[in-house]
């Protein structure tokens, strides 16, 4: 991740507190939290993803921007809104329990597709703990985060299927080379509890 800032726990710190105070603004007005007078590193193109989960980690939202195609705080600040209010997955969040849930912040390196001969290779090209991956095919696309495959304990071959499920096709799928893959890297920051300590979310297995 050289060609990318250092991202530090103090910027997870910051980011996480960008989000939730996003998600409180939208839930009063209905409109997008409008920073003022940010640190131009948080206004350098990349990626984010925000998650949120309840107190027992059971996951209430999770939506981003895979691709770096606005400033980060503002990527931050659309997908915190969109993982709160309008994840399809979930009902949306009650303004009031934005500092009863745990929020984490993934910024993304820009994605690189995987090219190999043989489908075979992309289990030595994709590295679980290192790795998220998107994958593409005739009629959809999926994206997984790097945490995801360390939470749920999946070795290579179940993270690449996993991969073709969220995409919406058969899990077999990349074994035909029938997809296209893409790889990107993240710093990853958690809070232990709700509106406490932030962390760099341990990412190796």
């Amino acid at each position: 991740m050289s060609s990318s800032p250092l991202w530090t726990v103090e910027d997870g710190r910051f980011l996480i507190r960008v989000a939730r105070d996003a998600i409180k603004h939208y839930g009063r007005t209905g409109k997008y939290l409008e920073p003022k007078d940010v640190n131009p590193k948080y206004l350098v193109k990349a990626g984010a993803f925000v998650t949120i989960k309840d107190r027992s980690n059971e996951l209430l939202g999770c939506i981003g921007r895979p691709y770096p195609s606005g400033p980060l705080i503002k990527n931050v600040i659309e997908s915190a809104v969109d993982a709160a209010f309008y994840d399809p997955r979930f009902p949306p969040l009650k303004p009031e329990q934005a500092d009863e849930v745990l929020i984490e912040v993934s910024i993304l390196t820009p994605p690189v597709e995987v090219k190999v001969s043989d489908p075979n290779d992309y289990l030595n090209e994709i590295k679980v703990g290192r790795d998220g991956i998107i994958v593409e095919w005739a009629l959809g696309a999926g994206l997984l985060l790097p945490q995801v495959p360390v939470e749920e304990g999946w070795d290579t071959k179940e993270f690449l299927s996993y991969g073709c499920l969220k995409a919406g096709a058969d899990r077999n799928l990349w074994t035909r080379g029938g997809i296209r893959l893409y790889r990107f890297t993240a710093y990853v920051f958690g809070e232990k509890e709700p509106n406490g300590e932030v962390v760099q979310v341990p990412l190796e297995t």
